[in-house]
């Protein structure tokens, strides 16, 4: 049973999360701007989902390398040509139970709590949220949750070489094995700090999954600058980087498309 998040819940997080560098995004937009800087700094830097490279143009901003990964784009060429930035854990699963979501008609919940309300900004804009992910997949994803495995997927084909599949009717997505430690390791922490409800069985599904896809050194130098731009860190992403420190050949899964 999901336990709804309340205003009080997420007060209880605010004057810590508060307290934290200068540089912090104050909304959504700004911390899709330091999101493009944060990867641009990375060694080879890749999509969240299908692994695609990213390239960065001397115009600005980012987008995907299509060839670089085997995506074949279903349908959208548009979104299938660009990157965006991924909310892990979907917008509406952590603002759906928000006073400034409710108060309004269907459809207007996200603008109204953005205009708003200064909680739910800060959740938005918390970059250990954030990943670049191809527009289609975010489009594709959206609010689904997350599977170990789907057995009736929609589009067995999946995305070309990226093996992403979706039940429409039953809300579902299989992710990607490569994605699969980072989406666990954003999920408990977005649980631990703004007290996000999660079911027993994601929760032990997440655990596993941090546990079998360990962090990569993109991923820690990724923790790294989002603490020193947000003022915290990941503890989830940064007890495995410290290890990695401790024991650095230590057996990490290869983790496959």
């Amino acid at each position: 049973m999901r336990i709804p998040v309340t205003l009080f819940a997420l007060l209880l997080f605010l004057p810590s999360a508060m307290a934290q560098s200068d540089e912090r995004p104050a909304n959504f937009r700004e911390a899709k701007k330091q999101m493009v800087i944060i990867f641009s700094k990375l060694n080879r830097p890749t999509t969240l989902y299908c692994g695609c490279d990213i390239i960065f143009p001397k115009s600005g901003g980012y987008k995907p390398d299509l060839q670089s990964c085997g995506y074949q784009i279903a349908g959208d060429y548009e979104r299938g040509n660009r990157i965006e930035a991924e909310h892990i854990v979907p917008v509406w699963e952590f603002a759906h139970k928000m006073n400034c979501w409710k108060s309004v008609e269907k459809g207007k919940g996200r603008s109204n709590c953005e205009d708003t309300d200064q909680i739910f900004n800060l959740i938005e804009s918390d970059l250990h949220n954030l990943y670049p992910a191809i527009g289609e997949i975010n489009k594709d994803r959206s609010s689904y949750a997350f599977v170990d495995k789907l057995s009736d997927a929609d589009n067995p084909e999946g995305y070309g070489q990226c093996r992403m599949y979706f039940n429409k009717n039953k809300y579902l997505v299989q992710p990607t094995a490569r994605s699969r430690g980072i989406i666990a390791r954003a999920y408990l922490y977005m649980n631990a700090r703004y007290n996000l409800p999660l079911d027993l069985e994601h929760l032990r599904l997440y655990r596993q999954w941090s546990r079998t896809y360990k962090v990569d050194d993109n991923e820690c130098k990724r923790n790294y600058m989002i603490k020193r731009i947000q003022g915290n860190d990941n503890p989830f992403v940064t007890e495995q980087c410290e290890l990695r420190i401790k024991h650095p050949h230590s057996g990490v899964k290869k983790e496959s498309m």
